[in-house]
């Protein structure tokens, strides 16, 4: 038996030999007697061929059934090959856009040709798109409240996400193909929730068509959304295509192909880096971004983290100064959700979408909270970790350093029952991987500079934030810019889809 979706639904197709018994199958005129995928997000077809469709309700008994060949018959009487039964789609009310911004397993799903995506390209009115996104900033949803009454930290962490996969060992990774939507990335324990911010821009996506590239836009939201909160980003750029599945993500893992071409060279998923300069994989864990935020294997040990910050840090492509811009310009906005403690292996932020579709689940349905409040707003559960960094997580400062290089940061247990880092009498925190920063003298002579110095930390973070994002190749020769082409877009890189 093999998996298939129909409609955003995992369904499964009966093999050759499979028969359904006459009770088991709906009649001719039944609204469950088929179901076709057609060519419209979220859309179900009905009836005996493509092109008889309707909305169908909820099936009897919470079983769908579907055809083999590609048609919707009746069941035949006395068995056969036509019908087979598979689990209950997710409630039909998780949340807006959550099929269309994370496809169910295997995605497979159309894209257009180079050729169709320049053209639509060059009609892109790009500067009505930065005006829906800067719109939808504070366009807060119930079924998502945004963190200060603000979805710009959000979409800058969705950004640096889909970019922070780009490894330089092989070239492989970066925002170019839009996979996060797909898996493996779209299950990564450190994308947990980032479904809600591609469905959040699902409705700009549609609007624009394919002129604007998931990829672009993800990049595109996370760029408007760090102007608008007043930080210095000199040029943003349009033209990479969208992949049709995650396929080119396989070799970050988790996945048999990663296994092969960068493996885990420690004796533990965590402790990917033991011998990094036997694996082409950057981040010390796999499902992760970079390193574990906790410390090392968990252990809340600033020492222990540095170096690591440095071996992954450097496999992305960016040098110290990239790397410390990167890390306290991101943490200037902002939080951390970690409302409850309860413990990993119970999922405290719901299934992934990997389990949540084959579970008949809403991705990432968090178990925080009771009632309508469950799982969201403040009791959100994402990494495990709860509070801000700085008293001012909608604006662009240098808040983050000042604050870093206070003398009386303690270790304790947070909310969500991780180790992170508090000082008494301040309503914020750091994780270990930031107070890692003040244990390496390069690290912490930056800390030091972007602390005192704001016109520095500007030109830094712009550089670093452009490297970052524009990173992996695919562009197309009809990209558009909106300010100077950046450095980092080498030739070959920027031909390289054309």
């Amino acid at each position: 038996m093999t998996a298939r979706v129909a409609g955003g639904f995992l369904l499964f197709w009966a093999s050759a030999n499979a028969a359904c018994s006459g009770d088991e199958c709906p009649s001719e005129d039944s609204d469950f007697m088929g179901a076709l995928q057609v060519h419209k997000p979220s859309s179900w077809c009905v009836g005996k061929k493509n092109g008889d469709c309707a909305n169908i309700g909820r099936p009897v008994n919470g079983i769908w059934y579907v055809c083999m060949n590609g048609e919707a018959k009746e069941c035949p009487k006395n068995g056969g090959q036509c019908c087979s039964s598979g689990p209950a789609p997710p409630p039909e009310d998780c949340y807006p856009g959550m099929e269309d911004a994370t496809p169910p397993p295997p995605g497979n799903e159309a894209v257009p040709t180079q050729a169709e995506f320049e053209a639509a390209l060059e009609l892109l009115d790009l500067a009505a798109v930065k005006v829906d996104v800067e719109a939808l900033l504070t366009d807060s949803q119930p079924w998502w409240p945004a963190d200060f009454g603000n979805y710009g930290p959000f979409f800058v962490r969705l950004a640096w996400h889909c970019s922070g996969t780009y490894r330089n060992t092989d070239g492989v990774g970066g925002c170019g193909g839009g996979r996060q939507r797909f898996d493996p990335e779209a299950s990564w324990e450190d994308n947990t929730n980032l479904d809600k911010a591609r469905a959040l821009l699902w409705p700009i996506k549609q609007k624009y068509g394919i002129g604007l590239s998931w990829a672009d836009l993800f990049i595109l939201a996370g760029t408007q959304s760090l102007r608008s909160m007043g930080t210095p980003i000199t040029t943003y750029c349009a033209g990479r295509m969208d992949d049709g599945n995650g396929t080119n993500s396989l070799p970050l893992g988790p996945s048999t192909i990663q296994e092969k071409v960068a493996p885990c060279t420690g004796s533990k998923n965590g402790e990917c880096q033991e011998r990094p300069l036997d694996t082409s994989l950057a981040p010390t864990t796999v499902g992760l971004i970079y390193v574990n935020p906790e410390g090392l294997m968990g252990e809340p040990d600033p020492t222990n983290t540095f170096d690591l910050i440095r071996i992954t840090f450097g496999k992305m492509g960016h040098d110290d100064r990239s790397t410390v811009a990167l890390i306290g310009g991101g943490h200037a906005f902002g939080k951390c959700h970690g409302a409850c403690n309860i413990p990993v292996a119970d999922h405290p932020a719901g299934y992934p979408p990997d389990m949540a579709y084959e579970e008949s689940e809403c991705i990432w349905q968090g178990k925080c909270g009771t009632g309508p409040e469950q799982g969201i707003g403040n009791n959100t559960w994402t990494s495990g970790f709860e509070g801000e960094w700085t008293t001012t997580p909608t604006q662009w400062t240098n808040g983050y350093f000042k604050n870093l290089l206070a003398d009386d940061w303690e270790k304790h247990i947070g909310p969500g029952g991780l180790w992170q880092w508090r000082r008494p009498g301040s309503s914020t925190m750091m994780l270990t991987s930031d107070v890692a920063l003040l244990y390496d003298f390069r690290y912490r002579a930056l800390v030091e500079e972007f602390a005192a110095n704001m016109t520095a930390l500007d030109e830094a973070f712009d550089k670093a934030w452009s490297g970052l994002t524009t990173n992996g190749g695919g562009w197309s020769s009809k990209r558009k810019c909106d300010g100077p082409m950046p450095i980092v877009m080498l030739d070959s890189d920027v031909d390289k889809a054309a």
